[in-house]
């Protein structure tokens, strides 16, 4: 699925002091760090290269019926592709996000069930929800670090056309939309996938 190089790196300790200094000499407007020793910036080659992650395939995009989901449509398609159903209404935040923690928690309960005998069904369940985890939790967090979109969901209905997205161009694209809200004050925070921002410099 294009994915191996992220799960087989695993998380980074991230420099917050490095990555604060990094926010603070971004240009919004050329989406370029102004250094002293001149401009730099992170490029789709470096997604690429450094995370294996597609940058020529089709774009990362949201289906308009999808735009429209209620909370409970988000909800059915989370339990028929996972088999995770939220232990309570308070996890659930707004009409598309979910909390992070029961993910993990039901993940951590699912991994003892895959054995060489496990059915492909409980196998892809694990995989999808596995999937949902890293798109909220490493590739597009949000700054309160505990949320993640449903909206990924649609992506996960076949796991063999995971590959056929530009999954390094979106990315980039979310790190460089947090950058500038950071750098501009509209956020406190900056969110993305942050080990960008380190590996590269």
């Amino acid at each position: 699925m294009d994915f191996y190089r992220i799960v087989e790196i695993g998380p980074l300790q991230l420099d917050w002091s490095l990555t604060t200094t990094l926010i603070e000499q971004w240009e919004p407007e050329t989406h370029t760090f102004h250094l002293s020793i001149g401009d730099a910036t992170i490029t789709l080659q470096d997604v690429e290269h450094l995370y294996g992650l597609p940058v020529d395939e089709n774009p990362v995009a949201l289906l308009n019926a999808i735009r429209e989901y209620t909370g409970l449509q988000y909800l059915e398609m989370l339990q028929r592709l996972t088999g995770f159903q939220p232990p309570d209404e308070t996890v659930f935040i707004g009409a598309s996000r979910l909390q992070l923690m029961p993910v993990r928690q039901h993940l951590e309960a699912m991994r003892a069930d895959i054995t060489d005998d496990a059915p492909e069904l409980h196998i892809h369940r694990y995989t999808r929800l596995l999937m949902f985890l890293m798109f909220g939790g490493f590739l597009f967090p949000n700054t309160s670090g505990n949320l993640v979109s449903l909206r990924f969901l649609h992506h996960l209905e076949r796991l063999d056309d995971l590959h056929y997205y530009s999954w390094g161009a979106a990315v980039i694209g979310y790190l460089y939309m947090q950058m500038c809200r950071a750098s501009m004050g509209t956020q406190l925070d900056v969110a993305g996938f942050l080990p960008l921002l380190q590996v590269k410099t």
